[in-house]
């Protein structure tokens, strides 16, 4: 199981910094300059270690599958990026075959947010997508 410390771990292999920045609507967000690459994360507005553990391995998902994106993007490719950057996300931090096997034996939305030490709503979407999605499990 990949925890935030991990997270962390991994960016600080790809030399990406993590700044603490004041955003006026964001919570984070990644920039590169195809040399250079921060994250940017506006602290105050993470409600708990669940909410930066998704949010963190998003950034690092974006860049991990080029999943990167110009400030005027138009939606559809804004679109397409998060999908592609947030399955990777899933994957990793809910793996299927583990919610599978929690779900097998009873466990509850919050218990397994609990035990993948992410948010409810991201097992929720996780599940939905593993379900209703073909290819999107990756394991």
């Amino acid at each position: 199981m990949k925890r935030l410390e991990d997270i962390y771990n991994d960016l600080d292999k790809y030399n990406i910094p993590v700044f603490n920045v004041n955003f006026p609507a964001k919570k984070a967000g990644i920039i590169s300059n195809g040399i250079d690459t921060i994250i940017a994360i506006d602290y105050k507005k993470i409600e708990d270690s669940k909410e930066e553990k998704r949010i963190i391995a998003e950034e690092k998902a974006h860049f991990e599958t080029g999943a990167m994106y110009p400030l005027n993007a138009d939606k559809a490719l804004i679109r397409k990026m998060e999908y592609k950057a947030l399955k990777k996300v899933y994957n990793e931090l809910i793996p299927y075959s583990e919610l599978k096997t929690l779900r097998e034996k009873d466990y509850s939305t919050s218990d397994i947010s609990d035990y993948f030490g992410i948010p409810v709503e991201d097992v929720v979407i996780a599940e939905f997508l593993y379900t209703n999605i073909e290819n999107y499990k990756e394991d």
